[in-house]
């Protein structure tokens, strides 16, 4: 074979080796920035926001950044998280609830929680699991309930708390708990209550989220169903409108919807969160209907702390 000849068999080699090794860098980076749908997010200052996009896809679960927030997560949470119980007590206990709001921990981490098949189309999830009950009840656990769309992905699994996201926009759905202040009941405590215990800085929204809350202001609330007599649950519904920060200083505007149900009488709450962008929310239309469908489907059964 001529030198010529051999320099061009060469040059072929090394051009199909590095197209190769464009190739499978293209595609792992595809991989690690897939995530949450943010290109018609608006924000305070402008939408499309390079750093905001980025804050986003960190939420899904992928990614490096992800891993690096699971990890402070944990470190963060390890004094609030179910620990082994005595033989007589729950297979998971929690220590004693303070009024900053942390998970609703599953009763049976190691478990998978059944998931029914719902809707006209199939296109729901009927969610029954067990949250680990308060420590001063007779029962191991409370049995809850609730429905939202199959697309939407869990995270933080293995923390033992429940919430998912929808991944094209940052919908989220959070199961929480906090307890009430001594003296006080649910149906008539100040609304502003529940902004300061579920947006104090060391509860789990904010540390899951991983971005610093700006603002928040719980806009109005609702007795949904009031028991004077403590024989069955009293059920509140809040609406919250808050704001997130970026790195760069972008306030993004949100809005929550909460339904909460005392535990009588040890005064402990347990609630299911949505949260959605403003701008869908004041627009109505699937994702408020989604967010609001998510909270009315939310049950907890206290009738068996009677029996």
């Amino acid at each position: 074979m001529s030198k010529d000849r051999k320099e061009a068999d060469l040059y072929s080699r090394r051009n199909f080796i590095t197209a190769v090794t464009l190739l499978v860098s293209t595609i792992t980076a595809q991989s690690a920035s897939a995530g949450i749908d943010v290109s018609g997010l608006r924000t305070d200052g402008g939408g499309g926001n390079p750093t905001l996009k980025e804050q986003l896809k960190a939420y899904d679960g992928s990614a490096a950044s992800r891993a690096n927030q699971l990890k402070e997560i944990t470190s963060s949470t390890t004094s609030s998280q179910p620990s082994l119980a005595a033989s007589n007590r729950p297979s998971l206990d929690v220590e004693e609830q303070g009024t900053i709001a942390s998970w609703a921990y599953r009763a049976a981490p190691g478990l998978t929680p059944r998931l029914t098949r719902t809707g006209p189309l199939g296109n729901l999830f009927r969610y029954d699991d067990q949250v680990v009950a308060p420590s001063n009840l007779q029962q191991r656990s409370l049995s809850i309930t609730f429905e939202f769309p199959s697309d939407w992905l869990q995270l933080d699994k293995f923390l033992g708390g429940i919430t998912y996201v929808d991944q094209r926009n940052g919908d989220r759905l959070y199961v929480l708990r906090t307890k009430l202040p001594d003296g006080e009941r649910l149906a008539t405590i100040n609304k502003k209550f529940m902004g300061s215990s579920i947006f104090d800085p060391q509860g789990v929204i904010v540390k899951s989220q991983g971005v610093e809350v700006d603002e928040y202001k719980v806009t109005s609330s609702k007795v949904l169903t009031e028991c004077p007599n403590d024989m069955c649950a009293t059920r509140r519904r809040f609406q919250i409108k808050y704001y997130t920060v970026t790195g760069n200083g972008l306030r993004v505007e949100r809005r929550a919807l909460v339904d909460a149900y005392e535990v009588t009488p040890t005064g402990d709450v347990y609630m299911m969160m949505t949260s959605i962008n403003a701008v869908k929310f004041e627009a109505g239309g699937i994702e408020r209907d989604t967010a609001e469908a998510i909270v009315n489907s939310f049950r907890i059964n206290i009738e068996c702390l009677w029996l």
